[in-house]
């Protein structure tokens, strides 16, 4: 939800709670039209959500989209806008939808789960890869197990990166996908 949406939800809240004895005076403190609580209050949806039916993805699948781009950069392999793009066609294919998503899908997709944004990945630069502590090492190690028990991944599961072509990934200066 964005700013937006929650300050006319809390607008509403507060004319439900009593806070504020009319519409106007509710509006005038959240700077929101008066016209648009009052047409909210009525009954009519967001914007969003009346049109989410034009979605290619349930706002279900778009939530596991942003959960899977979450875990890809906890793993340090953020997601570029092609692979991405790839995941959200896989699970249209899994839902027998075989058509891609448009050309413009991305930006719509960003702007509708703020909790994911476009931003530049790095190369690790060889200062940085030197510097690793004993620290940090440990922390990544905690963390991956953490990760390996709460997906249920087994030792004999686990491959070492030059057998999987992880490798292969972002090797510039590129634009991927990590959380805002």
């Amino acid at each position: 939800m964005g700013d937006r949406e929650a300050a006319i939800q809390a607008a509403i809240s507060d004319i439900d709670a009593g806070v504020f004895l009319s519409q106007r005076a509710a509006a005038k403190a959240y700077n929101i039209p008066q016209s648009t609580i009052s047409t909210r209050i009525r009954g009519r949806q967001s914007n969003q959500a009346s049109h989410v039916y034009q979605q290619r993805l349930t706002p279900e699948q778009e939530d596991f989209l942003v959960q899977w781009i979450l875990e890809e950069e906890a793993r340090a392999f953020p997601p570029s806008h092609a692979r991405a793009r790839e995941m959200a066609n896989r699970i249209l294919r899994m839902n027998g939808d075989h058509r891609p998503v448009g050309k413009h899908w991305m930006a719509a997709f960003l702007k509708r789960n703020p909790r994911v944004a476009s931003v530049v990945g790095r190369k690790i630069e060889a200062a940085r890869a030197k510097g690793a502590t004993p620290v940090q090492i440990r922390a990544f190690l905690e963390l991956f197990e953490r990760t390996r028990t709460r997906l249920g991944i087994r030792a004999e599961d686990i491959w070492n990166i030059d057998k999987t072509g992880k490798a292969l990934g972002v090797c510039a200066n590129t634009r991927v996908l990590a959380s805002s």
